[in-house]
């Protein structure tokens, strides 16, 4: 090495050879402060893996992990507060298996030298190993690992310490949470390898490490065994490879092709860990979630701006790439998703282009025909009641004539009710054909999930999912935007009105070629009966009203201010392109106020929207005040269903869904009725002042009625651990 790099090497050594004694000092002390206590508690990691393995790691420490079982950590904590440390703050809404981090007072300031001397060490208190809720992978051993801790002598006192069979899987755990997350160091992969080098020839080590662990915790240490031998070679036992080559087919894709994507992601952002996630996992609903949580983080952000700045555009950067790596991994597969796949998918474009040209053009088409926003609001108050009728008898439906008829019978019967409303004039018949085409276009959104589970086996779920939604973003986006040009090209709006419904009607084409698929045992639902309930669908029902009072009428508002079709395209794929952007700054927002002020704070923020609109700024205004008003709304909706799963029991979530949506579906339908017939008499001003001032009642009742019955969760339970998968995306705006 050059002299200076070799000086500064053994000047870091000697600071920490002193810094060392610190630690040795501070186990004492914890041991001292707990057991005074009558508090139980275990050491992780840091210099206790150094005695427990035979391998010699010199293991730079920064701060000292502790488990103490769930029901003692808190008191745990408060020793340790009325001691000196202080809680690090901003934390108290990141899903951790810690609590908050402990800060001993101290006044040292950060020089750039990570082997400072005087350097806090703060403490975490762990209260579990694993955290499943997050990570959708069951590890069935890891809350044994306490009861089969053992003492060992560690700064001249006798500490629990992890069994070596069950701290090396803690290790491994350890570093798979953070392949997942994509935040991995280096030194944990390399301490891995290290140790199946050193352990290779231990016969009775091996024994027992199978012995004590279930299959699937097995398979989860696996991973990352393997991931280690990837980085870094070295030998491993016969246990270690037959464990590797049993993973699963795309795990081990995953390891061939991608295993340096993790040491890759600080100079070229990725989330390639995504798709080994995706991997594992053995449910679609796992996989949506899992995908909503790492694509759309919740994490709070860093307080300092220039951090938080350089994640943002990290995950700016990794979005477009995550895109393409699912296109390439799906390419990649050893088999294709199958032809069954293929064409539903081409016949779900065919049919959401249609109807995304058609929602666009059919208010601005009613008043060609002469008609107000009166009778606007009245045929879209229709079809969003036809909506409520439609997804009521929906699943009865497929179930008794099949998914694939089912199909067929919704898209003509979905084309031609289109059809008619292009052609017919009259009030009565269009508010009817409304109706049946809300009703017809439920079903199409409720067979939609189970047609795509169903066309390719388990373990391609995940990615046919990803890549049906990101068609369909595509095809909205697209459908937008020509949507806007074609009535110039094609000599108005009822010719495309017309073709759009024709387009949707030769999607049945396609679907005829699809075969039937298998016929699941029914469900039944479980309706809850909690007080939570009751108070959250009184505001739900009220920010729906003030919410459905404008949507509809979205492009007939820009139509007054004197917008063309074209224009009013771009506005709306502009729009959701601004959500995307909202999905990314939600986090900050959450990790302020928490997640029911959040929602308040985002359900405020929509409010300011709905009344920016009210004022009929400028063109230009009016286009920014629409996409923060559709931003804030979007973001606000991830929240509004974590809120709801969060606080009603798992069997009870599918039928706390279904009251949500009718209570959805009914208020905008009340909504689009009242407000047609209030833009016609009063204007867009007051109308959307009047929204605008319902939202801030919502806002206020979702704070005003919730906090009580919701109660104070522990700062490490993650209110996304246990948000309910989200629908997959029919394609509709």
């Amino acid at each position: 090495m050059p002299d200076w790099v070799s000086k500064r090497v053994d000047g870091n050594a000697r600071n920490y050879g002193a810094k060392l004694e610190r630690i040795w000092e501070l186990y004492r002390t914890l041991d001292l402060l707990l057991s005074g206590e009558q508090i139980e508690f275990a050491v992780l990691k840091g210099i206790t893996h150094a005695a427990l393995f035979p391998v010699a790691l010199a293991r730079v420490q920064y701060d000292v992990d502790l488990y103490v079982p769930r029901v003692n950590v808190r008191r745990a904590q408060d020793v340790l507060i009325a001691n000196g440390w202080r809680q690090q703050p901003g934390m108290e809404a990141h899903p951790t298996d810690h609590l908050p981090l402990l800060v001993p007072e101290h006044n040292w300031e950060f020089r750039g030298d990570f082997f400072d001397i005087e350097m806090p060490l703060p403490v975490e208190l762990h209260f579990q190993f694993w955290n499943e809720s997050i990570e959708r992978l069951a590890a069935p051993d890891a809350e044994q690992f306490w009861e089969r801790r053992v003492p060992r002598s560690v700064a001249g006192v006798d500490l629990a310490v992890l069994h070596p069979q069950d701290a090396l899987a803690y290790a491994s755990l350890h570093l798979l949470r953070h392949v997942l997350r994509g935040s991995v160091m280096p030194f944990h992969v390399y301490e891995i390898a290290r140790v199946l080098d050193a352990l290779a020839d231990d016969a009775a080590f091996w024994k027992t490490w199978s012995a004590l662990h279930d299959p699937r915790m097995r398979r989860l240490e696996a991973v990352v065994f393997a991931l280690a031998r990837e980085w870094f070679g070295g030998r491993a036992a016969e246990q270690v490879e037959e464990e590797i080559e049993s993973l699963p087919e795309k795990t081990r894709m995953w390891l061939a092709h991608s295993a340096l994507s993790p040491a890759l992601g600080e100079f070229h952002a990725n989330k390639d860990e995504l798709w080994l996630h995706f991997s594992l996992l053995d449910s679609r609903a796992d996989c949506l979630r899992v995908a909503r949580r790492r694509l759309f983080p919740a994490a709070p952000w860093p307080r300092q701006r220039a951090i938080a700045l350089r994640r943002l555009r990290h995950h700016a950067v990794s979005l477009p790439r995550a895109a393409f790596t699912a296109l390439r991994w799906t390419c990649r597969a050893p088999a294709p998703l199958g032809r069954q796949f293929w064409w539903f998918l081409a016949c779900a474009v065919v049919f959401n282009f249609g109807m995304f040209v058609f929602v666009l053009l059919y208010n601005l088409f009613l008043l060609d025909l002469g008609f107000h926003e009166d009778f606007a609001g009245i045929v879209n108050g229709a079809m969003r009641m036809g909506g409520v009728a439609g997804t009521l008898p929906a699943a009865l439906i497929a179930h008794r004539f099949g998914l694939r008829r089912t199909l067929i019978a919704t898209i003509l019967g979905v084309a031609a009710a289109e059809l008619l409303r292009a052609i017919v004039g009259a009030r009565l018949p269009l508010a009817a054909l409304a109706f049946l085409s809300g009703a017809m276009f439920s079903i199409w959104a409720v067979i939609l999930a189970p047609m795509i589970a169903g066309a390719v086996e388990e373990k391609r779920r995940p990615a046919a999912f990803s890549i049906f939604m990101a068609f369909m973003l595509a095809v909205g986006v697209a459908g937008n935007w020509v949507g806007g040009r074609l009535p110039a090209w094609m000599g108005g709006n009822r010719p495309v009105l017309i073709s759009s419904a024709i387009s949707v009607g030769a999607a049945a084409l396609l679907a005829l070629r699809l075969k039937e698929w298998p016929r699941g045992e029914r469900q039944h639902r479980v309706w809850p009966r909690s007080r939570f309930l009751a108070l959250y669908l009184v505001p739900f029902a009220l920010w729906n009203l003030a919410t459905g009072a404008f949507n509809p009428f979205n492009n007939l508002y820009f139509s007054r201010l004197g917008f063309s079709v074209e224009r009013i395209g771009n506005v709306f794929s502009g729009a959701q392109a601004a959500q995307i952007a909202a999905l990314l700054l939600a986090p900050a927002i959450i990790r302020r106020a928490g997640l029911l002020g959040g929602i308040v704070v985002m359900m405020t923020a929509t409010a300011f929207g709905l009344g920016a609109l009210a004022a009929q700024p400028s063109p230009a205004a009016a286009v920014t005040a629409y996409a923060a008003y559709m931003s804030f709304q979007w973001m606000s909706e991830p929240g509004l269903n974590t809120l709801l799963m969060n606080q009603v029991d798992e069997r009870e979530r599918s039928g706390a869904n279904a009251l949500n949506y009718l209570v959805a579906f009914g208020a905008q339908a009340l909504a689009a009725i009242g407000a047609g017939s209030l833009f016609t008499r009063v204007g867009y001003g007051w109308t959307l002042a009047g929204a605008s001032l319902l939202t801030v009642i919502a806002a206020a009742l979702f704070g005003l009625l919730l906090r009580a019955p919701m109660g104070a969760d522990l700062p490490y339970r993650s209110n996304r651990a246990r948000t309910a998968a989200p629908v997959a995306s029919s394609g509709m705006p």
